[in-house]
């Protein structure tokens, strides 16, 4: 959720609200097997973490492929797919984000967040119709966007595809851990980012946590007390900056 747009900035305040009161104080959920350290060890180049949040900051710009009220684009860059997914842009994209009910996904045999599952579902038939992808892709979006690119990285992912999530202050899409393995996903945060909380317990995180502050990373998906968040620090922007940093 885009909550720095430049033209919508008051009802996008209204969004942090609604999620506050959505979130709860849980930690997450810890991926089996995945270990942890800091910037000396991070399995993942800075540069790769400041490229795909930078596409994530570009399509609230661009605009991208407009359908249903969501927003994506598809681009290759040396034989991989990019997919990258906008934010919560208007109210349709609130509607999504609220709607928490669970829904069985029988592909992934597994319950997702029903607003989130539909507005992946919308994105993935206009990928499957339109372009062909190659053996390894990338799928990346901030907020809502990294919500919809986990549970599309998880569908292909199923399909076979070498595939990375880069997720930039997403919420949780599931109240379980995929069998059979994950897609990698790289899940940055900012430790005062309340999107990162919701929605509450039973939902949970999966991926590799990395501090965009610290690039500290591994399992502890704990971002700290919801009392000590700020909503402005949701922005993709401030994502952008902070990682800019660590180069």
């Amino acid at each position: 959720m885009q909550l720095l747009g430049r033209k919508k900035k008051n009802w996008k305040l209204i969004i942090v609200g609604v999620i506050l009161l959505l979130s709860g104080c849980a930690k997450s959920a810890e991926e089996v097997g995945a270990t942890s350290g800091d910037k000396s060890n991070l399995p993942v180049t800075v540069e790769a973490l400041v490229e795909h949040a930078e596409y994530c900051e570009s399509i609230y710009d661009n605009g991208g492929t407009e359908v249903n009220n969501l927003s994506y684009e598809v681009k290759t860059n040396g034989g991989i797919t990019i997919i990258v997914i906008r934010g919560t842009d208007n109210t349709a994209n609130v509607l999504s984000d609220i709607d928490i009910r669970m829904i069985k996904d029988d592909v992934l045999d597994i319950y997702l967040h029903k607003g989130f599952r539909d507005a992946s579902t919308t994105i993935i038939q206009e990928v499957d119709k339109y372009y062909q992808l190659e053996h390894t892709v990338h799928v990346t979006g901030h907020s809502l966007g990294g919500a919809i690119a986990q549970i599309i990285g998880m569908w292909l992912h199923k399909r076979g595809y070498n595939v990375q999530v880069f997720s930039y202050g997403s919420p949780k899409v599931s109240s379980q851990v995929l069998s059979g393995g994950q897609p990698t996903h790289w899940r940055v945060v900012r430790r005062s980012d309340p999107v990162t909380f919701s929605p509450t317990y039973p939902y949970l995180h999966t991926g590799v946590f990395v501090d965009s502050q610290t690039l500290d990373w591994g399992p502890d998906n704990d971002n700290g007390l919801i009392s000590e968040t700020d909503g402005l620090d949701h922005s993709i922007s401030k994502y952008v900056e902070t990682l800019k940093k660590q180069l």
